[in-house]
Parts: C-alpha cells; sequence; structure tokens
C-alpha cells in the first residue's frame, strides 16, 4: 500500500477517497481536532483494518520513530460511549490489551500500533470529511 496525493490539497494524502494529513505539532487533544477543522477535516475516524493500516502506515512515513498519535476517538461527551469527532458512530475498534481503562480521566484516544485511551499532548492525524459509513 503505497500512499497517494491523487484529489488531495497539497501535503495531504489519499486513501480511500479521504484525504489524510500527518501534523508532528503537539497538541492536546482538543487543539488538535481544532487544527484538523480550521484545515477543514477532523481528527482521523477509522472504520475497518485497512484504514487502520493506512493511518499507521502514514505515520510511520512521516514520523520514522512512529510515535503515539492522536486519533478522533474520546468519549467526553459520556463516559465510556465512543465517538468520533467527525460525528460518526463508533463500530470498529483496535483496543490495546486492558484498554480503555480511563486511567487518570483520560477521555482522548491515542494510536501506538494499537490504541489507548490518552491525556497526554501529541501528535495528530487528521482526515477530511466524510460520508460516514
Amino acid at each position: 500500500m503505497e500512499p497517494r496525493q491523487t484529489n488531495c490539497p497539497s501535503l495531504w494524502t489519499s486513501f480511500d477517497g479521504r484525504c489524510y494529513k500527518y501534523i508532528g505539532t503537539q497538541a492536546t487533544w482538543a487543539r488538535a481536532e481544532l487544527q484538523c477543522v480550521s484545515q477543514g477535516g477532523n481528527l482521523v475516524s477509522i472504520h475497518s483494518r485497512a484504514e487502520e493500516d493506512f493511518v499507521k502506515l502514514l505515520i510511520k512515513l512521516s514520523d520514522p520513530a512512529e510515535g503515539i498519535t492522536w486519533i478522533g476517538l474520546s468519549d467526553i461527551y459520556e463516559q465510556g460511549r465512543w465517538v468520533w469527532s467527525d460525528g460518526c458512530a463508533a463500530k470498529y475498534f483496535f483496543w490495546n490489551q486492558g484498554e480503555p481503562n480511563n486511567q487518570g480521566g483520560e477521555d482522548c484516544v491515542q494510536q501506538l500500533g494499537k490504541w489507548n485511551d490518552s491525556v497526554h499532548t501529541l501528535p495528530s492525524v487528521c482526515a477530511s470529511r466524510t460520508t460516514c459509513p
């Protein structure tokens, strides 16, 4: 799977009809979401294993250390009810073992191989808006 920049703005990468962008700036989840919104998207919502693999590849190509990165999943509005920041229903999950655990009031999700709920400042991945699957 090779990322392409077809039909996407400069510095964005195309996959399966959507555009994605890695943002290397460290930010809280809320600030990262606002940054994505200001660029016409949201923090990435992931709906399949193929999309998960693509996002991992984008992170790897953008950050060779494959550091921890924000995705758009959170339960900030209702504890334990995970929703994507773009409004899509959360039907696909890729949690690390023992996650989510809400340790220390964690409401937002980071990607590091698999997913973990977290409260840090991290880089992020944005995606263009989509029709929810």
